[in-house]
């Protein structure tokens, strides 16, 4: 039965790929799951394996693509699929966690190991922050994050580092992305998109509706997605896009009526892109060809 559904899914995926990715942005669009209920995939930093969710945030998975290329469970628990991420060697999931008899409000970073399973608590990440990125040249992690408190986007070199802030706007933001040059940071306030300066300088950038969910690996532009609702609670269609860091020019990757791709991630080469199939619950990859 895996196997008629996985031919199946195939099968669409061609007929997807006459359709809706006529102009070769997105090309040999494969599917590597069957069956269950999967979404927000994410690349390990060394292109081997990619980490996702299910709709609830409440599981773990991920695929190595280089071995078993079979979905395996990493871990549940309520929440735990939210903002998770890889370590810089890919062998560990960095999760946020509740401690127990504890809430939301002093969530705990964890990782755990691939392959031995061991868990350890990891001091000094931010739970808005628990991408790993390379050190600045101080010595000191760079943590963009959310203020809780405030609701305004900060950041600060260091768990010890004096926080400036970034948003000088009123307003609620959420969902920040740092590039990875770690110069500029795309943040979400309401339905619009908009880019900063991580030092606080200059102007932000109105990028327009959408959500924000990948970087291109030289920092170049933004992979984001525009959902849609028919009911205003079930997301009924939903296309890719590209927006360039430089000019605020904007592409459209996707167009596709049967299928609600969301959460597009590029790879550590930038020459793939996965997303996932919010209607039939499916991950895919696909080759990324974008002449910006």
């Amino acid at each position: 039965m895996k196997t008629f559904k996985l031919i199946t899914l195939r099968i669409l995926c061609c007929l997807i790929s006459v359709i809706g990715y006529s102009q070769s942005y997105l090309t040999n669009v494969t599917p590597i799951t069957s069956g269950g209920d999967f979404s927000t995939p994410i690349w390990s930093p060394d292109g081997e394996k990619i980490l996702f969710t299910n709709h609830e945030n409440s599981t773990l998975f991920f695929i190595d693509l280089k071995k078993s290329n079979k979905v395996e469970k990493v871990k549940s628990g309520e929440g735990i699929g939210y903002l998770a991420n890889w370590s810089i060697d890919s062998n560990n999931i960095i999760f946020r966690e509740k401690p127990i008899g504890g809430t939301f409000s002093n969530l705990e970073v964890k990782s755990i190991n691939l392959v031995s399973k061991k868990e350890k608590v990891l001091a000094g990440v931010h739970p808005d922050n628990t991408k790993m990125v390379a050190q600045t040249k101080s010595g000191d992690n760079l943590l963009v994050y959310i203020n809780q408190k405030t609701l305004k986007l900060e950041a600060k070199k260091g768990v010890n580092g004096k926080p400036w802030v970034i948003t000088k706007e009123d307003g609620q933001f959420y969902h920040p992305i740092v590039s990875p040059n770690q110069e500029y940071v795309v943040v979400h306030q309401g339905a619009n998109m908009y880019s900063y300066r991580i030092s606080g300088k200059d102007q932000r950038k109105d990028l327009g509706i959408g959500l924000a969910s990948s970087w291109l690996p030289d920092s170049s532009g933004v992979v984001t997605f525009e959902d849609k609702s028919e009911d205003g609670h079930t997301v009924s269609a939903s296309d890719l896009f590209y927006i360039s860091a430089r000019s605020s020019k904007k592409i459209q990757l996707t167009a596709t009526p049967d299928t609600v791709e969301m959460w597009g991630d590029i790879s550590p080469n930038g020459k793939q892109i996965a997303f996932s199939d919010e209607k039939t619950g499916a991950i895919f990859i696909a080759d990324f060809n974008l002449n910006k």
